[in-house]
């Protein structure tokens, strides 16, 4: 353990807002520290949630406090079985403000990546094609998304990749980070023509020529990760980003099947098509893309099996990875 992570083991037993024991510090980012706590109510009723608060050097800053209201308010909006939910958003005596979220008890898809590999492993592509579901019909509640009187207020993403996506042990698909995308992107003008956001293996071309993203740059991003889930390895890499950068705007996308000849060629053609560089080129929604991997992966599996056996992958992941547990990413 580290001495900066040491010297917050101090918070373990501190209740936030009369309710939140924190328990376990979770994970520490540039800007946050996640906590996995117990919620405690009436009549003896508790659960256990993340508790995600700013760190102090960010507090008396405007802008950091602005980003991290806006990230509770957009994430709170977003409710389906798909996308980490925002329980809370309260403040401490100390002015510290604190995010309470669902706990996620499982890996992240970049870790659930990693140890497959690292024995030696593929995914098997039904648990990709699974994965894949579960992020679309996440997005698709995002991207679908409807203002107070009824009017079209899309959520994009902005950030699918796979420290974004969350597998808990039951097997259900959580994407995380709906809200952090659109706070940075109100606060800091991340949108703006020629600036770029997300991480960059997983960009869309257009947000690598400076264009504004839209839903279906998402969907570029949900087949990189994709590419990457059957692959064992990420689809866009290089030493410099520039190099990323230039693959990602020439299309540089060698075929699934080649790497994976046992990948259906239907499942093939659904992550081609998302990686097309022309927008237009790819589905419509990701409803749509949600819909056509659902239907490739039926030809195989139930959805009841297809999540038992993931949450079964998960369970082993954790084993291989020394039992790491997973939760909302901090920043």
């Amino acid at each position: 353990m580290t001495g900066d992570r040491l010297s917050l083991q101090h918070n373990v037993g501190r209740v936030i807002a009369g309710k939140y024991e924190l328990r376990e510090l979770a994970g520490e980012g540039g800007m946050a520290t996640v906590w996995r706590a117990r919620m405690y109510g009436a009549a003896g009723f508790s659960r256990e949630v993340a508790v995600k608060k700013m760190k102090a050097e960010f507090r008396a800053i405007k802008n950091y406090i602005d980003m991290f209201v806006e990230e509770a308010r957009v994430g709170s909006d977003l409710q389906h079985p798909n996308i980490v939910q925002v329980y809370d958003f309260c403040q401490d005596d100390e002015k510290s403000y604190y995010l309470v979220m669902e706990w996620v008890d499982g890996v992240d898809f970049g870790s659930f990546v990693r140890a497959f590999r690292a024995q030696g492993h593929p995914i098997p592509w039904p648990l990709v094609a699974a994965i894949g579901v579960g992020v679309l019909r996440g997005l698709a509640a995002a991207h679908e998304r409807r203002g107070p009187t009824g009017q079209p207020a899309p959520v994009i993403h902005r950030d699918v990749s796979p420290q974004n996506i969350l597998l808990r042990r039951d097997g259900i698909v959580k994407l995380s980070d709906f809200g952090l995308a659109r706070a940075m992107d109100r606060i800091h003008s991340l949108t703006a023509p020629g600036t770029v956001k997300g991480k960059l293996s997983y960009l869309a071309p257009e947000i690598t020529m400076g264009r504004s993203a839209t839903v279906l740059s998402d969907l570029f991003s949900a087949g990189s990760v994709l590419w990457e889930g059957l692959a064992g390895a990420p689809l866009f890499d290089g030493e410099r980003d520039v190099d990323v950068f230039a693959k990602i705007r020439r299309g540089e996308v060698r075929p699934i099947e080649q790497v994976r000849p046992d990948v259906p060629v239907a499942l093939a053609q659904v992550v081609h098509r998302a990686l097309a560089v022309a927008p237009r080129e790819r589905f419509p929604s990701a409803r749509q893309m949600a819909n056509e991997l659902a239907s490739v992966l039926a030809t195989v599996q139930s959805p009841t099996d297809a999540q038992t056996l993931l949450g079964r992958a998960v369970d082993c992941a954790r084993q291989w990875l020394g039992g790491a547990r997973s939760t909302a990413r901090p920043r």
